[in-house]
């Protein structure tokens, strides 16, 4: 099933956008009660991401997951891309700024995190439809 593995890259290169841009801007993460510090960004951003980004270490897995899945290993690392996109399609709309966004679009962001929540909801349908049959 290439299209998960096509779906997932581009969500990825999303992803990764979101972090540069989140650093260059120095956003963290804000959600529910969990407030990134600037001082900590770059410690935290590999354990709880930023508002625009999952955490790295889960974007070292959807590439990994993503190469695996345009080559050979295709069970596992579909099911691998729907977990991660389960929890990336919660992520997004728990993030404050991403919320405000949407609801007052910014150019900025709204559209960045729009496109990169649906394609990770479609990751999820994708990644975990043949689990769920």
């Amino acid at each position: 099933m290439r299209l998960l593995g096509v779906i997932s890259a581009v969500q990825l290169g999303l992803g990764l956008l979101g972090l540069r841009k989140a650093l260059r801007d120095g956003t963290v993460y804000d959600f529910g009660f969990l407030r990134g510090s600037p001082a900590t960004m770059k410690r935290d951003l590999w354990f709880m991401g930023t508002n625009l980004s999952a955490p790295a270490w889960m974007l070292l897995a959807q590439a990994l997951a993503t190469f695996l899945q345009m080559t050979r290993h295709r069970s596992s690392a579909a099911k691998t891309l729907g977990i991660l996109g389960v929890m990336m399609s919660l992520g997004y709309p728990a993030e404050k700024s991403v919320r405000q966004a949407w609801r007052h679009p910014n150019r900025s962001i709204t559209a960045l995190t729009g496109v990169a929540e649906l394609l990770a909801a479609a990751m999820a349908w994708l990644g975990l439809r043949r689990q769920l049959q």
